[in-house]
C-alpha cells in the first residue's frame, strides 16, 4: 500500500482514485453523448475524442487547485507549488491511456468505428467496477460487502450508458 491512503500504487506509479473514477465516468459520458462519429471515424478522429476531455479535465482540475490555492494561502504560489499542482495532473492524463489501448487494439481486430467505441464504453464499466472493488477491498469489505461494492460501480457505468438511450433516440 501507498504511505498516502489517498493514492494506489500500481507498479511505480501512484494514482488518486477519485481522479480516474472521475476522469473515466466523464470520458464515458462524453463518448456516449457524442454525436459525430460519422465524421470522425478514423483513429486519430476517435483518439482526439478520447484525449479533448481528459486534457479539459486536468485543465480544469490544475484551475480549480490554483484558485483554491491562492484562496488558502493568500499569496501568490511559488514555483515549487505550481510544480506540485501541475505535476498532480498526471493523473487524470494516464485516465486517457486504456481507453486509447482500446482503441488501437479496436483498431486492428475487425471491429468497426461502432464497435470500438461500444468496447471502450464497457472497458468503462470494467474500470469503475474494478476501481469500486479496489476501494471496497481497501475498506476492509469482503464477501457480499465487496460484491455490492463493485456493482455500484458497474451501476455507475450502465447509467452513463443508457443516458446514450435518453439522450440520442
Amino acid at each position: 500500500m501507498s504511505e498516502r491512503p489517498d493514492l494506489l500504487r500500481i507498479g511505480r506509479v501512484e494514482l488518486r482514485i477519485e481522479r480516474l473514477v472521475y476522469a473515466t465516468v466523464v470520458l464515458m459520458s462524453v463518448l456516449v453523448v457524442y454525436d459525430g462519429w460519422d465524421t470522425l471515424a478514423t483513429f486519430g478522429g476517435v483518439a482526439a475524442v478520447i484525449v479533448a476531455p481528459i486534457i479539459a479535465i486536468a485543465l480544469a482540475h490544475l484551475f480549480a487547485e490554483v484558485v483554491d490555492e491562492h484562496f488558502v494561502l493568500q499569496r501568490p504560489l511559488t514555483r515549487a507549488e505550481w510544480t506540485r499542482l501541475a505535476a498532480d495532473q498526471v493523473n487524470v492524463l494516464l485516465a486517457a491511456v486504456p481507453p486509447l489501448v482500446i482503441l488501437g487494439i479496436g483498431w486492428v481486430s475487425p471491429l468497426d468505428a461502432r464497435s470500438t467505441i461500444g468496447l471502450l464504453l464497457w472497458t468503462g464499466v470494467a474500470t469503475l467496477v474494478a476501481l469500486a472493488l479496489v476501494a471496497g477491498h481497501r475498506s476492509g469489505f469482503r464477501g457480499w460487502r465487496l460484491m455490492v461494492a463493485g456493482l455500484f460501480g458497474g451501476a455507475v457505468g450502465l447509467i452513463v450508458i443508457s443516458l446514450q438511450v435518453l439522450l440520442k433516440p
